[in-house]
């Protein structure tokens, strides 16, 4: 790999599982790159990953999720090798569809080939931290900039799902459940105010409120009840869950709402629609910058 790398000379790898708009963004995404790649029905995701790692011809190549819409800027970019450890995992911001928020979930990322084949995590992983996440085993350049926008809302089941998998990630430390007591103290002040957005915000958007539960009721299981949080890396399980847990979405949101603020002391809002729209008109607007400017917490 040269100390330079033009983004249109890497293999772009889409990884699709279920999500229903998966067809109408893979179009998409061949509109703007037409030689990307696909790996599509792999179950687990460190299998889906590790086939896409094989699928791709070049050294590093970028996975686009079956749920993201890329930006062209991104196309127009040039990797300095550098800036950034090639080995790294190479993460990129995304913008929710649901709540606004611009930070890594769901965003384009840039693997290293051997390095997505050496990992062992989710289904694969040998470590409890790795169980869930790549982040807490596998080296990561998290990046600034936002090129991408993650569609999670096409389905009500999408939504709850996406939302109840953050509800999880965001309650844990250095990928571990934490004393409810110690809540507040312990998770990091970023990834805080991350899940008591997904907590609060969406009505306002098509099916926003069931991702708005599924966070909550993430955060409560994981903290509260103790429930079996490595279930988020088995998109089936999780499935299941929509089928099977929710009975009124009005009623279950303000159930679960109450029941965070009491045991967790966190500041749960229970927007309605005009509420989440003003809060997404005073949120700070995400700038651009160097496309390997790491992230500032």
């Amino acid at each position: 790999m040269g100390d330079r790398t033009r983004i249109t000379d890497l293999d772009f790898v889409y990884i699709s599982y279920k999500e229903p708009n998966k067809e109408e963004n893979w179009a998409d995404l061949l509109s703007k790159v037409p030689w990307a790649k696909r790996v599509d029905g792999v179950k687990g995701f460190d299998n889906a990953h590790k086939a896409a790692a094989r699928l791709a011809e070049t050294q590093f190549f970028i996975s686009v999720d079956g749920d993201n819409i890329i930006d062209e800027s991104f196309l127009l970019q040039t990797l300095d090798w550098d800036k950034t450890d090639p080995k790294a995992v190479h993460r990129w911001r995304a913008r929710n569809s649901i709540n606004n928020l611009v930070y890594g979930n769901g965003g384009l990322v840039g693997w290293d080939k051997d390095t997505c084949l050496e990992m062992y995590t989710h289904e694969n992983a040998k470590d409890k931290k790795a169980e869930i996440d790549f982040c807490w085993s596998v080296p990561h350049e998290n990046l600034h900039n936002c090129y991408s926008t993650t569609v999670i809302n096409s389905s009500a089941r999408q939504a709850f799902v996406a939302g109840y998998r953050e509800g999880v990630k965001m309650s844990l430390e250095q990928g571990l459940p934490v004393d409810p007591e110690q809540f507040k103290k312990k998770i990091y002040p970023a990834n805080l105010r991350v899940l008591t957005t997904w907590m609060s915000v969406g009505a306002d958007v098509e099916n926003g409120k069931y991702a708005m539960l599924g966070s909550r009721m993430g955060c409560y299981s994981t903290t509260v009840s103790g429930d079996e949080y490595i279930q988020v890396r088995d998109l089936e399980k999780m499935a299941d869950l929509f089928t099977n847990a929710i009975e009124d979405i009005d009623t279950d949101l303000e159930a679960y709402g109450e029941s965070v603020r009491q045991k967790l002391d966190v500041p749960v809002a229970d927007f309605d629609e005009q509420d989440s729209k003003f809060f997404k008109f005073c949120m700070p607007q995400h700038i651009n910058r160097g496309v390997q400017d790491r992230e500032t917490k």
